[in-house]
């Protein structure tokens, strides 16, 4: 090795440590099946059960509740409706929501590493601190940041710049399983990581144009034990 190789390794050892954000729901947590439960819940209480089908199911997974529950039952209180999802969901949450594959080690190998970590959903505040304590995951981030603004979009620019802000990071590497996600994120100035559930989504994915693709946790922590990709990156202002 010369002595300008030897540089830039010394470069990339001393290289600042991104802050790494996660999304949520399908990268973190395994939320789908609560999420369908939920709504068949409701669907059946409501004698409404036979109108729950693959399609209106796959609605509920990308669909904001208020919406799902004007379209579907529209001479009922959207918001009892709201509440009565949200309390059958936390009323399960141990039998229904799970870490997805994996994350549990790369959160500890990121800890152990003196990585910042975050949470960043469109998930109320309130809930999403409830479903991560309730999974004993709480405590491995740094920073955790929901939605209590009643958007309808999932994250901003902002959100991503924020949560950096808070953490003192210059850098950072986003993970998500939403296309829209990434593009914003991308927008922001991360490096950003796609991680795929179904390979379905592959095409979606590659139009959203994310720096890293896998559908591996394991894969994660290679990549940033390599080179520091992310300092190619500026956050926005």
């Amino acid at each position: 090795m010369n002595k300008k190789d030897k540089q830039f390794k010394k470069m990339e050892q001393e290289a600042p440590k991104p802050a790494v954000l996660f999304d949520f729901d399908g990268t973190l947590m395994d939320t789908d099946t609560a999420i369908i439960a939920a709504y068949r819940e409701i669907f059946d209480r409501y004698k409404k059960g036979k109108e729950f089908t693959a399609a209106v199911q796959s609605e509920a997974l990308t669909a904001v509740p208020e919406v799902m529950m004007k379209k579907y039952f529209p001479r009922r209180s959207t918001a009892k409706c709201v509440q009565e999802l949200l309390d059958y969901e936390e009323q399960h949450l141990n039998d229904l929501i799970q870490p997805m594959h994996g994350v549990r080690r790369l959160l500890t190998w990121l800890n152990e590493n003196g990585y910042q970590t975050a949470v960043l959903s469109d998930r109320t505040q309130s809930r999403l601190e409830l479903y991560l304590k309730s999974s004993d995951m709480y405590d491995y981030f740094n920073h955790v940041r929901g939605n209590d603004t009643n958007r309808t979009v999932e994250i901003e620019t902002a959100d991503i710049v924020e949560v950096c802000r808070v953490l003192g990071a210059e850098h950072c590497v986003y993970i998500s399983d939403n296309p829209e996600n990434i593009r914003t994120a991308s927008e922001s100035g991360a490096f950003t990581i796609a991680f795929l559930t179904e390979f379905s989504d592959t095409a979606a994915f590659v139009e959203a144009g994310p720096d890293f693709m896998t559908a591996s946790m394991r894969q994660i922590s290679s990549l940033l034990q390599g080179e520091p990709y992310w300092l190619a990156y500026e956050l926005a202002r």
